[in-house]
């Protein structure tokens, strides 16, 4: 009978212990709180960061018996604990990582087609122009921001017909006709860079800049020279003023940059001068026939042509430059 006792006693202790032990599993397993909150840890069994669980049961002991290892009471920040663990049960609908994925800047996307401000344009552009050196076209090429080269070409001719004219009370026939052919190299400096400011230097080189003309007797005389001569002693008298020699420096102001960066169209004058040199006028008579009967008629028309030669070449001596104005437009490539 007191075995009996005994035996009930030790069988009614350990069940005791083992309901003990299911109420800590028990509340281990279905009674974590919100953060901040205790669990029992068993430090051997934490899982590492990134690691993913299905169950909350990985934050106890993996076995029933929590008196047969040290357990660890900590506080555990739940935030924090479901980043690093987002896929945890526990962690359902709390910080839960977004698809998304961080935007990376990117560069803009330039055009391979689309030039950029720096070779927009050719640096080479084309200026028709209306000038006293003729009606023509220069090229422009850029060689520095300050500095373009210039070559043009410039051509006009005009015949004013036969005129009746008066000259000291007498009258004559003229018939003139100008010529004009330059063909110029010139170099622009602009000083400032933003500015159509420019000083050109350069030459003009001509193949026959004159005037010609013809004066022929009018009422059947002509006078040269302070003389006059009926029309049988002389039937007319060709005249030719170079205006410049084949090869002339030039000087001159303007405005407008014809290869400014980024410029398409644009509008340019130049005003300047020519220095023409040294010329001559030339004077050649037409004799009539009574200069054949009466040598010593020619020898006085031949000295009124000297003295009208020289009046004329003391007046063009007065003015050394021919002056050049233009105006045109322009158009970079």
């Amino acid at each position: 009978m007191a075995v009996t006792s005994a035996a009930f006693l030790v069988a009614e202790s350990n069940l005791k212990s083992a309901q003990a032990a299911d109420v800590v599993v028990k509340q281990t397993t279905e009674s974590i709180p919100s953060s901040p909150v205790k669990i029992a840890a068993n430090t051997e069994s934490i899982p590492l960061p990134g690691s993913f669980s299905q169950s909350a049961l990985d934050l106890q002991p993996q076995n029933n018996s929590i008196t047969n290892k040290a357990t660890v009471q900590a506080a555990i920040d739940l935030d924090k604990f479901c980043k690093d663990y987002p896929y945890n049960t526990r962690c359902n609908g709390i910080n839960q990582p977004t698809q998304e994925t961080e935007k990376l800047p990117t560069s803009p996307k330039v055009n391979p087609t689309t030039p950029t401000q720096e070779n927009k344009k050719s640096g080479w552009a084309i200026s028709p122009e209306v000038s006293t050196l003729g009606v023509g076209a220069s090229v422009t090429k850029s060689l520095t921001p300050n500095l373009n080269a210039r070559v043009g070409v410039n051509t006009f001719s005009v015949s004013t017909g036969e005129l009746t004219v008066e000259t000291d009370g007498v009258e004559a026939k003229v018939d003139a006709n100008a010529n004009l052919f330059n063909v110029s190299t010139l170099v622009d400096y602009h000083p400032f860079e933003n500015s159509g400011f420019r000083i050109t230097g350069g030459a003009v080189l001509n193949n026959g800049n004159n005037i010609e003309g013809t004066v022929k007797p009018s009422n059947n005389t002509v006078t040269i020279g302070g003389e006059t001569y009926s029309v049988d002693a002389l039937r007319s008298v060709k005249a030719k003023v170079p205006l410049s020699n084949s090869f002339a420096p030039y000087l001159g102001i303007g405005w407008g940059n014809a290869v400014k960066k980024d410029k398409g169209f644009g509008f340019n004058v130049n005003l300047g001068v020519m220095f023409r040199g040294k010329t001559s006028v030339e004077l050649t008579p037409e004799y009539g026939p009574d200069v054949n009967a009466n040598p010593t008629i020619k020898t006085d028309i031949d000295a009124s042509i000297n003295k009208a030669k020289n009046d004329a070449q003391k007046d063009l001596d007065k003015v050394p430059v021919y002056p050049v104005l233009s105006v045109g437009v322009s158009y970079q490539f």
